[in-house]
């Protein structure tokens, strides 16, 4: 196994035959023209970029842990680094000549840096947009920068001046970019499904790509500037010819992920929830080798269930797989009546399976994309989804979608049942939080600093709902009118990616992007809270509650089991149950 967690980017250099990824587990990856590995190189976070430099010498690296990383294409030694910055390095662009890297970064630093890669000149920073940031491109003379960001907008900046030239207003959130060589037009891709064509001399919308019909995530163009392709999250790769703006050729693959694209020689080489990007077409057959790291989980009716990166879901404690998706599981929970499991994938699928034979009776799909979480109604007659296109879907105990509500204007990241408010509680992506019955609104709040609703869980006897984000901040809300009520102390260093809360809401687990859970506990005189530490990065993606122990998951494929004073008192490999 080559990379040991998803394939978050990919980038090839035709004129030099070099193809680099990077990964969740931290690894640079560069590979031979056949599939063999070159050379590997780890950092200490999660790689979310990799960019080879116009002379296919260099390879720069965006990295979660704040540092843009800048190596030697021939065995991956560390020439440079830029930083630290503010928050996670999302992205990196050099400029036509080499001769500049652009670095954009998450929302705790939202500050564009233009770092001087072959002068000692000074940094130049872009300072006007107001989430985080995505992406970035620049014009072929290196005079100006295109970038995007979770704040609806396209930003294109003057780099003498540091002045916004045009902003160009999108309906949800832009994130992805990327410039023709000639410099005739920008396409970003936003989250409504949609990627743009501008024109970049006039800020004016040229043409709208409506062909996806999940959250456009990827655009690049070709060396020769003739097609970009656009990644979407229905997942579909489509390559667009830029003279007739027409799709000209689709790629689709179970366990491809279009967060991350290059041209090759031959096609198309493409991201993956595997060990090894998916290449079209085939280079070679070689088997796909599936990672393993825990996307979900739920402890309920005694029973303990994971959702994977290979489509499995896995019962823990029976060391048994229930059923097998054909992309990464997303979301899982079992009925009240213990007889059911619903799961849900990235590809918009989702199984019904009998908890105790395994039988697997209903298999759907949904539009929009991945669905992200269920939750089921306390009757079992009923669950609901929550999709990344922002809706809530109402679904049969035999799995009849019923009903459609477009709840968020982002992606919904959770749900939750309250049975004190009686109502379906979702956290969404375009930092909100809403209550819902039958269909109807109740309410809708957010506060003033809240980014990122990524977890939603209820405490039915306190009445309460609490929230995980990216802000790093735990919120306890009402959950029958959405005021909000508290604010934890913040112990997490990185986005809290999961929760989990007892019924009386005293007692809450967290998980991270920063590799630990935490263990918060109210007292008389405010909240407590101790360190859960086994998975390490990349991070912590769910965690449960039992009546009797909080349980951790990771993206190191184990579980960690631990009592409610926070001693460990288990872990299962759930990586090995095959």
């Amino acid at each position: 196994m080559v990379h040991r967690s998803p394939i978050t980017c990919v980038d090839h250099h035709l004129a030099a035959g070099v193809r680099i990824t990077g990964g969740y587990d931290g690894r640079v990856v560069a590979w031979h023209p056949d599939g063999r590995e070159r050379w590997t190189t780890e950092f200490d976070d999660l790689v979310n970029d990799v960019r080879i430099d116009p002379s296919g010498t260099r390879v720069a690296v965006a990295v979660a842990d704040r540092c843009a990383f800048v190596l030697d294409v021939r065995d991956g030694s560390r020439t440079r680094v830029f930083g630290p910055h503010g928050d996670d390095v999302n992205a990196v662009r050099w400029s036509h000549d080499g001769a500049q890297l652009a670095c954009v970064m998450d929302h705790l630093d939202t500050v564009v840096r233009v770092w001087p890669v072959t002068t000692d000149a000074e940094v130049r920073l872009l300072d006007g947009h107001k989430s985080g940031v995505f992406g970035a491109a620049f014009d072929p003379r290196g005079r100006r920068l295109a970038t995007v960001a979770e704040d609806t907008t396209a930003r294109i900046w003057d780099l003498a001046s540091g002045a916004v030239v045009h902003v160009l207003e999108h309906p949800g959130d832009p994130e992805a970019i990327d410039g023709s060589p000639d410099g005739s037009s920008i396409v970003t891709g936003c989250d409504d499904g949609i990627a743009r064509v501008w024109d970049p001399a006039t800020g004016a919308l040229v043409r709208e790509l409506t062909d996806a019909s999940a959250a456009v995530r990827f655009v690049r163009f070709d060396e020769a500037g003739a097609r970009v392709l656009v990644g979407a999250y229905d997942a579909t790769m489509r390559v667009y010819d830029c003279r007739t703006w027409s799709v000209v050729e689709t790629y689709r693959a179970p366990f491809q992920w279009e967060r991350a694209a290059a041209f090759t020689d031959r096609g198309v080489a493409i991201g993956s929830f595997g060990a090894e990007p998916v290449e079209h077409p085939a280079r070679v057959e070689r088997p796909f080798v599936p990672t393993y790291g825990i996307n979900a989980l739920t402890a309920a009716v005694g029973r303990l269930l994971v959702g994977r990166d290979d489509g499995a879901v896995v019962d823990v404690l029976d060391s048994r797989v229930l059923t097998r998706h054909d992309t990464i599981v997303n979301s899982v929970a079992i009925d009240p009546s213990g007889r059911t499991v619903a799961s849900g994938d990235y590809r918009g699928g989702v199984h019904l399976t009998a908890l105790d034979s395994s039988a697997q009776f209903v298999t759907r799909s949904a539009d929009g994309g991945p669905i992200n979480a269920i939750v089921w109604h306390p009757d079992a007659d009923r669950f609901f989804s929550g999709g990344y296109d922002g809706c809530i879907r109402t679904w049969t105990a035999e799995g009849t979608c019923t009903s459609t509500v477009e709840a968020h204007h982002g992606p919904i990241k959770s749900l939750a049942w309250s049975a004190a408010a009686g109502l379906v509680i979702a956290g969404s992506s375009d930092g909100s939080l809403s209550g819902w019955r039958d269909g109807a609104l109740q309410w809708r709040t957010r506060a003033d600093d809240l980014v990122l609703v990524n977890a939603v869980a209820t405490a039915d006897a306190a009445g309460t709902v609490v929230t995980a984000s990216r802000d790093l901040a735990v919120r306890v809300w009402d959950s029958a009118t959405g005021v909000l009520l508290d604010t934890l102390p913040r112990g997490h260093t990185k986005s809290i990616k999961a929760i989990a809360v007892t019924a009386d809401g005293t007692t809450i687990v967290t998980g991270s992007y920063d590799g630990t859970g935490i263990l918060w506990r109210r007292h008389a005189d405010g909240w407590a809270w101790c360190p859960l530490r086994l998975h390490g990065k990349p991070g912590v993606p769910a965690v449960a509650i039992s009546p009797t122990n909080v349980f951790t998951a990771g993206w190191d494929g184990r579980v960690g089991r631990w009592t409610f004073d926070g001693r460990h008192v288990a872990r299962y490999v759930v990586s090995e149950v095959r």
